[in-house]
């Protein structure tokens, strides 16, 4: 029960962002559907005790992937419906942290623990960060080359 939450939670904040940036009403679905079955493999994979990043690779690589087919089947630009569906995927939480871990050090002063816990927590969001933008990429890498791979 919890991860059906966790997908409809997830399709919530991505309905937010397709009015935001002014999505047409008739393409809210395919987003909505990229969110569920993207959002949904990084949560069940995580679940499943694979790293977060791997997760998030593998989440936004299925949402790309999705929304190319979307974009292919709408005439859209495959952007207009990527970018809203993979904005749940964020690591907000763990760059929240890595902040007030660098304000406590401004404000405590320095220390190891302080320290170190500000670079994991730092880490941990570039690294979430690397991997949605990998998994972005590829499916453009593979559908819009110009020239042949090899």
């Amino acid at each position: 029960m919890w991860f059906i939450e966790t997908v409809v939670l997830a399709c919530i904040i991505t309905l937010g962002w397709t009015l935001m940036f002014s999505v047409p009403k008739r393409y809210i679905l395919p987003c909505l559907l990229m969110t569920a079955f993207g959002f949904g493999l990084k949560t069940a994979l995580v679940h499943q005790n694979l790293h977060i990043v791997v997760a998030s690779f593998f989440g936004a690589m299925l949402a790309s992937f999705l929304g190319v087919y979307f974009s292919k089947k709408y005439t859209l630009p495959p952007k207009a419906l990527i970018s809203p569906s993979v904005i749940c995927m964020m690591p907000g939480i763990a760059a929240y942290k890595a902040m007030v871990s660098m304000v406590q050090i401004g404000y405590f002063g320095f220390s190891d623990e302080l320290f170190s816990q500000m670079m994991v927590y730092l880490f941990e969001a570039l690294f979430v960060t690397s991997g949605l933008v990998l998994g972005l990429s590829i499916p453009g890498l593979l559908f819009y080359r110009r020239r042949p791979i090899v």
